[in-house]
């Protein structure tokens, strides 16, 4: 199993997950990866894997198919195409 950590602060790398588009951050997870707990970030993240647990990000969210939620999500706009379960927050 793949663990991907979220690193607010540095320079970004395939390592963390965490790439730049346009300027902006985006945390990034692949279909195997999982994701449980609390995940508060300030860019935008995709997740086309699994999340359990709460998502609160100060940009978008985007929830890819084939992609598995159970979480709160809150976002600048999300986009969902994956199954999800939970509230979803767009603030947008």
């Amino acid at each position: 199993m793949d663990v991907q950590e979220a690193v607010a602060e540095g320079t970004a790398s395939a390592d963390n997950g965490e790439i730049k588009r346009d300027g902006k951050k985006q945390f990034s997870m692949s279909p195997g990866d999982i994701l449980e707990g609390r995940l508060i970030y300030d860019g935008s993240v995709h997740a086309d894997g699994r999340v359990e647990g709460e998502v609160r990000v100060t940009g978008n969210i985007d929830v890819a198919n084939g992609a598995t939620v159970k979480a709160l999500l809150e976002g600048a706009n999300v986009t969902l195409k994956g199954a999800v379960e939970g509230p979803v927050t767009a603030r947008d």
